[in-house]
C-alpha cells in the first residue's frame, strides 16, 4: 500500500476516485457518498475536534451502522484523536454496563453520535453518573469554516483505533492498534482477496465490532472499493436480506461468522435461492474467533449447496481465523479451494492429537500459515508441537499490537512472548489449535486447557462428554483444591434418578480420559452463570461452590477448591 497512516491511503483514494462510491448505506432507503463528499464531511467534523481536542485523546463514538459513523470515525484520524467504537447503550443492560466499563477505562475526552441517539445516550451518562462527559450529536452541529483543519502528521507506531474486546472473564479490554496494524491487516486482506479500487465488500456485521469495522469498512476504504453496509438488525429480523443485499449490489467480498451462515440456512427457501445472483460474489469469509460461536462445516457444505442454484461458486466460502491483538484476521483459508473439514478422532482429541477420525467432530480448515508467524505451541513449555499436536496459537507480525490498554501485567503475559526455542515476538491467541497436512484447525480456548497429573486435560471436552450422555442439562468441571488430583463436576441433571446419574458421570470420565478420582455435585435448576461466549461461566460457578452459594441437590462436596496450572493463567514459558 506504500502508505504509513490510514489518513494517507484514503486522502490517496479521495485524489484519484473523488466520484467514486465509497460507503453504500442500504436502510429504510439507500445513502451513498463518494471518496471526496466523505472526505469533507470528516474534515469539518475534524476541525472542530481540534478545537476541543487535544491529540491523542480518546472519543467515544456511540453511532449505529451508517454513513455518519463512518464520517465521524474518519474525522478521529484527521484530527489526531483516537476514535473507540462502542455499541448504543441497551434498557436491558445492568446499571454497570460495558459501555461505562469502557468509557471509564479508556479516560475518553467526549462521546460523539447522532441526532436520534443523543437523548438515549444522554441518558447512559446520567444514570451511570458519567455527566461530566460531553455528548454531542455530529450531524446537529452547525461547523465553522473546514480550512481551519490542520492535516494530521503521523507515523506508523501512533494510535489509529483503540478496540476494545471480552477478554478472559468477559470484562472488556482495550487494544490500542497503530496505523501500521491497520494498514497492514488490509494489505493481508487485498492480497487474499483481490480487494482493489473499484471492489465493493458488504454486510451486516456492526461498525463498533473490529469483526465489522475492519472487514466490512476499513478494507474497502483503504483498497478504494465500496463499503455496502446494512444494519445488524436488518439481518437479525431477515437473514436472507444479506444475501439479497449482495445480489442487488454486485458484492464481490463478504464475511460474517459461523452462526450466520447458519442462520441462513435455517431460513433460506429453494424458491427465494432461484431469485438470488450470487455469481459475482468471489469471496465469503467465515470467520472463526474464540467467544463466537465454532465454524459448523456440515451447515456450511449445506448452504453452499443450495446456493449453488443461486450461482455460487463453492469455492467462493473461505475460512479465517480472527485475533483482536492481530487486528482481527491472522489467517485466511487459500483461495480457489473447497473448504477442508475432516472429521478427527474423539480419543485423540482427548489426548491433544488431531488425527483422521470417522466418530468424532469435523472441524474447518483455516487455512495455511505458509510462514512462522503464526506457530503452534505448547502452553505450558513453549515449546513449538509436531503437526497433529494440539497446543495454543501464538502469532507475530506488524499487525500484532504493542499489548493492552492500561494492562501492563496482562500484556507482559500475553504480548512480546518468547518460545522455548528463542523465537520472539509473539502474541498469545488464548485459543487451542494444530496444523493438519499444513492446514490450520481450531480445537477450543486455551483456559479449558489444565495440566492434571503431568498431561494436558482439556476440560471443556470433558464437559462435552457428560452432555453427550443426554441426562445433564448443563455442567462445569475443575480440580479440587485439599486433593488436586481430583476433578470436581457440577452437574445439573433433567430429573434423572442422582444416583445413577453419579455413577454414570464417573464411569464416563474414567472411560474416556482415565480420571479415577471424580466429585460430583448436582445443583438445581438456575444455578449456572453463562460466560460471554454463551457457555457455563467456569470460574464463577467454582467461587459460588467454594461460598456454599450454591442450591446443591446430591454430591460430595468438596471443602475448597484449588487454582489449576492452566493457560489462562499464561505461564511464561522460556526465558525473558
Amino acid at each position: 500500500m506504500g502508505e504509513i497512516s490510514v489518513f494517507g491511503a484514503i486522502l490517496r483514494h479521495v485524489e484519484e476516485r473523488p466520484h467514486a462510491d465509497a460507503v453504500i448505506f442500504k436502510g429504510d432507503g439507500e445513502t451513498r457518498i463518494g471518496y471526496l463528499d466523505l472526505h469533507l464531511a470528516a474534515r469539518e467534523v475534524a476541525s472542530w475536534l481540534q478545537t476541543v481536542c487535544k491529540p491523542g485523546d480518546r472519543v467515544l463514538l456511540c453511532y449505529p451502522t451508517g454513513i455518519e459513523y463512518v464520517r465521524s470515525f474518519l474525522a478521529c484520524l484527521y484530527a489526531d484523536v483516537v476514535p473507540v467504537p462502542l455499541p448504543l447503550p441497551s434498557h436491558a443492560e445492568h446499571h454497570l454496563s460495558t459501555q461505562t466499563g469502557i468509557a471509564l477505562d479508556a479516560d475518553a475526552h467526549l462521546v460523539l453520535t447522532d441526532t436520534a441517539h443523543a437523548d438515549a445516550i444522554h441518558a447512559w451518562l446520567n444514570h451511570d453518573d458519567l455527566g461530566t462527559y460531553a455528548c454531542v450529536a455530529t450531524d446537529g452541529v452547525v461547523y465553522e469554516d473546514p480550512a481551519d483543519w490542520v492535516e494530521p502528521l503521523r507515523s506508523g507506531d501512533d494510535p489509529a483505533l483503540l478496540h476494545y474486546t471480552s477478554g478472559l472473564a468477559g470484562e472488556p479490554v482495550g487494544i490500542p492498534l497503530s496505523h501500521t496494524n491497520l494498514l497492514h491487516n488490509v494489505e493481508s486482506l487485498i492480497e487474499a482477496c483481490d480487494l482493489r479500487p473499484g471492489v465493493r465488500t458488504g454486510g451486516w456485521l456492526p461498525l463498533h465490532h473490529g469483526l465489522g469495522l475492519f472487514t466490512l469498512l476499513l478494507a474497502p476504504l483503504l483498497s478504494g472499493g465500496t463499503a455496502v453496509l446494512v444494519p445488524p438488525h436488518t439481518f437479525c429480523a431477515d437473514p436472507v436480506a444479506w444475501l439479497r443485499l449482495l445480489d442487488d449490489y454486485r458484492v464481490e467480498v463478504s464475511a460474517a461468522p459461523g452462526f450466520g451462515f447458519d442462520e441462513c440456512l435455517r431460513e433460506i427457501t429453494h424458491e427465494q435461492c432461484a431469485t438470488l445472483d450470487l455469481s459475482r460474489l468471489r469471496h465469503l469469509l467465515v470467520l472463526e474467533m474464540t467467544g463466537l460461536p465454532s465454524i459448523e462445516p456440515d451447515n456450511l457444505v449445506e448452504l453452499a449447496h443450495r446456493l449453488r442454484h443461486a450461482g455460487l461458486r463453492s469455492e467462493a466460502l473461505r475460512t479465517a481465523f480472527c485475533l483482536p491483538e492481530a487486528t482481527m484476521i491472522a489467517s485466511v483459508g487459500s483461495a480457489g479451494q473447497v473448504l477442508r473439514a475432516p472429521r478427527f478422532d474423539t480419543r485423540a482429541l482427548d489426548k491433544s492429537l488431531m488425527l483422521p477420525g470417522t466418530d468424532g467432530p469435523r472441524l474447518a480448515g483455516l487455512g495455511e500459515p505458509g510462514d512462522q508467524d503464526l506457530l503452534i505451541v505448547d502452553p505450558f513449555t513453549g515449546v513449538p508441537v509436531t503437526e497433529g499436536t494440539v497446543g495454543e496459537i501464538w502469532v507475530r507480525g506488524p499487525h500484532v499490537a504493542a499489548g493492552y490498554w492500561h494492562e501492563d501485567r496482562l500484556s507482559a503475559e500475553r504480548f512480546d512472548q518468547i518460545t522455548a526455542t528463542g523465537e520472539k515476538g509473539f502474541v498469545r491467541s488464548g485459543t487451542l489449535g494444530a496444523t493438519v497436512d499444513g492446514e490450520l484447525y481450531v480445537a477450543g480456548a486455551s483456559r479449558d486447557l489444565i495440566l492434571h497429573r503431568g498431561r494436558p486435560l482439556h476440560l471443556g471436552r470433558v464437559e462435552r462428554s457428560l452432555l453427550d450422555l443426554g441426562s445433564i442439562v448443563a455442567c462445569t468441571a475443575f480440580p479440587a483444591l485439599d486433593t488436586p488430583e481430583e476433578i470436581i463436576v457440577v452437574a445439573q441433571p433433567d430429573g434423572a434418578d442422582e444416583g445413577g446419574l453419579v455413577r454414570a458421570v464417573r464411569a464416563r470420565l474414567a472411560l474416556r480420559f482415565g480420571l479415577q478420582r471424580v466429585g460430583v455435585v448436582l445443583v438445581r435448576p438456575g444455578q449456572f452463570p453463562a460466560a460471554p461466549d454463551g457457555g457455563v461461566n467456569r470460574q464463577l460457578v467454582r467461587e459460588l461452590l467454594r461460598a456454599n452459594a450454591l442450591d446443591v441437590l446430591d454430591g460430595d462436596v468438596p471443602s475448597g477448591l484449588d487454582p489449576p496450572a492452566t493457560a489462562p493463567g499464561f505461564p511464561r514459558p522460556g526465558s525473558r
